[in-house]
């Protein structure tokens, strides 16, 4: 439907919209395929020459959160352990221990994007202990865990021996809490 619409990233860019890696993003919430699909449908129904990213992104938050708003949240989680992005919505403040902080408007880039080491792991790992230790709910933290999890397996920062090793931390914490473990579906 809106093929070659160019959408504003928030460096400024254009880019094509891509349906398909809308769709990726939406499922490494947590949300079936096929959920994700008719999100990306209606999405690209509203979409318009120079929309912007961050349009885009409400567009998606707001049907993940009235969907399922752990989905919600694990979007702004990952935003935030991969991308670096920090934002302000619904009233929510984010923390963010290391690097400068300036809250906008919208949404802000802080850091270099990316899982770039095993220190930066074990840190959201020990975050989401402590998160389990202040009453989030532990369906929430295990989703989360699963959100780290797919985070660790897209890096391309993080060298192969790295990746077993934070799948192994990861698969640690989880099997404490009574989680079963995960494991890729295809070699790293």
């Amino acid at each position: 439907m809106n093929e070659g619409i160019r959408i504003k990233k928030m460096d400024g860019s254009l880019e094509i919209f891509d349906k398909e890696k809308l769709i990726r993003a939406i499922t490494a919430t947590g949300a079936p395929r096929e959920v994700a699909i008719e999100i990306a449908d209606k999405v690209e129904k509203k979409i318009r020459k120079g929309v912007s990213t961050a349009e885009i992104r409400r567009m998606v938050l707001d049907e993940l959160e009235k969907r399922n708003p752990e989905w919600s949240d694990n979007w702004l989680f990952y935003d935030r352990i991969v991308k670096k992005r920090v934002t302000f919505e619904k009233g929510k403040f984010v923390e963010v221990k290391k690097g400068h902080l300036y809250l906008g408007r919208e949404v802000k880039d802080i850091g270099k994007k990316g899982l770039s080491d095993l220190e930066e792991i074990k840190g959201i790992i020990d975050e989401l202990e402590e998160d389990l230790k202040h009453g989030i709910p532990p369906r929430t933290i295990s989703s989360r865990s699963w959100v780290l999890f797919m985070a660790v397996l897209k890096s391309k920062e993080l060298p192969k021996k790295y990746k077993e090793k934070a799948i192994e931390m990861i698969n640690e914490f989880r099997r404490k809490h009574g989680w079963k473990a995960l494991e890729p579906k295809k070699p790293l």
